[in-house]
């Protein structure tokens, strides 16, 4: 299977508000993944694999106004350990793992540890 990456995001010419969304939420995963997300709303999504997949992700880990970028556990588990202990050592953007059209590999930590991690504490806290 190619390791090419498409974008597949409309300009934001026309989209209310998008010049001063301060944060985005951005996907990068498989064709089904991307459209689920693209239904839901979000902007800006990538279809991507392999290495292209992890070089569109480290590039969108220097941008200032990624917030949260989801990605598909199988590209998550795919990364080279630098990029992941990275990932670990940054608040933000956020990264997110989601299961893919193949179901979960346990790749994906809770949400709760990765919004603790990127807060610095606990929400709702015991």
């Amino acid at each position: 299977m190619a390791a090419e990456i498409s974008l597949m995001r409309e300009a934001d010419e026309g989209i209310p508000g998008a010049d001063v969304l301060p944060d985005r939420i951005i996907v990068i995963g498989d064709p089904a993944t991307v459209m689920g997300f693209r239904l839901a709303g979000v902007a800006e999504a990538y279809v991507a694999e392999g290495k292209s997949a992890e070089k569109k992700l480290a590039e969108l880990l220097d941008r200032e106004n990624a917030g949260i970028i989801i990605v598909t556990e199988p590209i998550l588990a795919a990364l080279d350990w630098r990029l992941k202990k990275r990932i670990e050592a940054i608040a933000k953007p956020v990264v997110v793992a989601v299961p893919d059209k193949n179901g979960s590999t346990g790749e994906a930590g809770k949400l709760s540890e990765m919004i603790k991690r990127a807060l610095g504490f606990e929400l709702g806290g015991k």
